[in-house]
């Protein structure tokens, strides 16, 4: 009945639609292009001296396994993001979550999903105050409910000095630094002492540099029975 009294729009071109950004609409967006690096999921263009070693993540630790990302951020992917995450934006979490089923769908390594989890990156709990959710897990619980794989959160947010400063101006190296101070196991999944599966996959909005994702794998491995650890995200920063 509110469908009808209020039908939903396409945020892109206008046309009622199921979701808030259409069929026709998502699938114009822009993809990540291939070849990519098969350990970052970075478009390479061929130019990689190793097919699971690019140059953007040849100089760290292999912490995760692999990582994916369905489109590059830039154009109207980069303001869907932004209102997803910056603007209450919330019904466009139903759209993205499509667009990582597609990415699940043709990625091999998720082929068979069980014995699988899906750990969305946490947020502190001031942005999750001012925003009213965490994006990351609202992707989580909407790709879950699709796959029928469980959302666990065993990682949590801590507050930092560095947090006053904006991050998208640092190298590399100095937002893992950052990256790796932030990130810690959530006392509260502790103490109810649950237990991840042996496949895990972190899910984010963006993949930046990486340095989030490799932090929050480098505590997900201090946890007994995890035995590969992927990233899916929405998008990419190329």
């Amino acid at each position: 009945m509110l469908r009808w009294i209020y039908p939903v729009t396409c945020t892109l071109c206008g046309e009622a639609a199921p979701l808030s950004v259409c069929e026709s609409c998502r699938d114009a967006l822009r993809r990540v292009p291939r070849p990519i690096c098969l350990y970052c999921g970075a478009a390479t263009a061929g130019t990689a001296a190793e097919p699971d070693r690019c140059e953007s993540c040849k100089d760290f630790a292999r912490v995760y396994d692999w990582a994916r990302s369905a489109l590059v951020l830039g154009g109207e992917t980069r303001g869907l993001v932004h209102d997803l995450k910056y603007h209450r934006a919330s019904y466009l979490a139903e759209p993205m979550a499509e667009i990582l089923l597609q990415l699940w769908a043709s990625t091999p390594q998720l082929a068979s999903h069980c014995d699988c989890a899906l750990v969305p990156v946490p947020i502190d709990p001031l942005r999750s105050h001012e925003r009213g959710y965490n994006q990351a897990e609202l992707l989580a619980r909407k790709l879950g409910a699709r796959l029928g794989v469980p959302v666990q959160q065993p990682l949590m947010r801590l507050l930092s000095d560095e947090d006053t400063r904006s991050m998208t101006r640092l190298s590399a190296r100095a937002r893992q630094q950052h990256a790796n101070k932030v990130y810690a196991l959530s006392p509260h999944w502790l103490k109810k002492k649950e237990t991840l599966p042996v496949r895990v996959v972190i899910v984010d909005d963006v993949y930046t540099t990486g340095a989030t994702a490799r932090a929050c794998a480098k505590v997900l491995r201090t946890l007994p029975g995890v035995q590969e650890i992927g990233v899916l995200t929405v998008a990419r920063a190329m």
